[in-house]
Parts: C-alpha cells; structure tokens; sequence
C-alpha cells in the first residue's frame, strides 16, 4: 500500500542537494549500498525506481496455500506486471507442474522452467519483447491482421491449419505489449511521458481483449458473413498498423471507417460486432495518447 512520509533536501557542498530514502523500502527491494536507481523527471514530480542491476521482482509462491488450480493464471499474471522470476512451493509432483507451465510458452515470450530442488519450480521470465510501445503495437496489430487473413482462407478451403499457430502467435504479443507498459515506470523511455502511462495500461487492456474477441470469432466458426466481415476487419487492422506512429487524423480516418461498419445493421445482428466494437474501444484509446502525448510535447 502507498506510504506518504515528508523528508527534507539537505545540500551538499556546491550545487548538489541530497534526498534520504527511507530504510524499509530500500531492504524491501533488495537494495544497499552501491545498488542503482533510476530517477524518472518530469516538472513537479520525482520518482525513484529500482534499476535493472538491483534485479527484477522474484516471487515465492506456496501452491498448497494458492492453490494448484491457479497456477497458469498465477503465472500470467506475474508476466504481465513485470516480474522476473517466479518460485512455485509444493508437495505435489512436480513433473505434471513442469508440463503445465512448459505448454505456457504459447503465451509467455521465453519461459524458462526449471526444477532447482525436490518439491519446488522456478519460472523465469525473458527480457522485453519491444524497444517501445509503438513497436509493440504494430507488431501485435500485424500479426492479428495476418491472423484475419488465414480465417477467411480456412473459411473457404476449410483445411489450413495454421491459424491456431497465429492465434497464439497474437496473445503472446499481447502479453508481452501489457508487460512492456507495466515495465514503462521501471525503464526509462523517451517513447512515452508519465504522464501518459495510465493511458497506455488502457491500450494493452484494449489490444488483450481485441486479441480475446477475435479468438472468440474464429473458434465459433459460425455467424453471417462471417468471412466477408474478417476480410473488412483485417483491412481495418492493417490500416490501423500503418496509423500507429502517424498524426492523430490518421487514426482518427480508421476510427471513422470502424463506426460506419459498426452502424451497419448487417454487422449488428452477427457475432462479429463485439469484434468491431472492442477494434473501436483500441482505436479510441490509442487516439487520446497520441493526443496526450502531441499536447505535452507542444
């Protein structure tokens, strides 16, 4: 739970002036003497944050107390704020552990798992997937449009396998664009302001859920027009991937292209409107940080 504490600024000889941390948060984190932080700047706001030589977050965790059922949803979890390490504690076998957690590589970027002791796993995570968040974004929104391109194929010749492939493909990507944003406050990055980081944890959500409505689409296989729709929907995508670090009109042209599709009585009365609706949610949110971020840049 946040902590607020007042402390004082003492100067030091010539220009320098010097900030105390407080004791608990510094052993908490594994710091000490000679660790580094990263002082993130911005007018009227300091914040400090562990860097990566402190080492990242590792996290014990006794299954027996959890609960063995949680465990891929644990880990997903800790991926996505972040984390580096997990350690899972438990009584029980550990091999059918390993398989469970090894068949999470589909959605994780570079698990490793292995199995240091009797009656324990440990998971590590890899380093960041993206150099900035609009690479993530460009990458994931790509591979979702190829994705779109292989259903309308399945759909007419009814024997492509690949699409389960693809569609793994466009949650790993998502995981690993909402680990990058909860990563931003940690790594200083020129891509983003502070001030637009709560706005950017929205596009991962949107993009997460785009990624769950289109698996939804697909896996039914049924529904009005449904091939003509995916083929719509993956031009919108790729519009929408050329936009990405483009001016506001641009994303504010597929947004527009969106709601005419979504006005369209056809698509409202087929399973493919939660599609389009859950693109325009991503649209619009991405429209008000590339907004956010040319009024602060003014």
């Amino acid at each position: 739970m946040p902590r607020l504490e007042e402390r004082r600024l003492q100067q030091l000889r010539g220009s320098s002036y010097v900030l105390t941390l407080p004791k608990d948060w510094v052993e908490e984190l594994g710091l000490g003497k000679g660790s580094s932080v990263f002082l993130l700047a911005e007018p009227g706001l300091l914040i400090v944050v562990p860097s990566e030589k402190a080492g990242g977050l590792l996290v014990d965790i006794d299954l027996d107390v959890v609960g063995e059922k949680r465990l891929e949803d644990v880990t997903r979890v800790l991926y996505k704020i972040g984390a580096s390490q997990v350690r899972f504690r438990t009584r029980a076998a550990v091999q059918e552990l390993m398989s469970r957690l090894r068949r999470l590589r589909r959605e994780i970027h570079g698990f490793i798992v292995t199995t240091p002791r009797e009656n324990q796993v440990e998971g590590a995570f890899s380093d960041e997937v993206f150099a900035s968040l609009d690479q993530g974004v460009r990458v994931f929104l790509m591979t979702l449009a190829s994705a779109a391109q292989t259903a309308v194929r399945q759909e007419e010749m009814k024997d492509i396998d690949a699409l389960p492939d693809e569609v793994a493909d466009c949650r790993l990507y998502a995981h690993a664009l909402f680990r990058h944003v909860s990563g931003l406050l940690t790594k200083p990055s020129r891509d983003i302001v502070i001030q637009a980081i709560s706005l950017a944890s929205v596009i991962a959500t949107r993009l997460l859920d785009l990624c769950n409505s289109f698996e939804d689409v697909v896996s039914s296989r049924t529904g009005i027009g449904l091939s003509e729709n995916l083929i719509i929907f993956a031009e919108l995508v790729s519009e929408l991937t050329d936009a990405i670090g483009g001016d506001h009109d641009s994303l504010e042209r597929v947004g527009g292209k969106v709601e005419k599709m979504l006005a369209d009585e056809a698509v409202r009365d087929c399973k493919c409107y939660v599609l389009f609706r859950t693109l325009s949610q991503a649209i619009n949110s991405l429209r008000d940080l590339y907004l956010l971020k040319t009024v602060i840049a003014a």
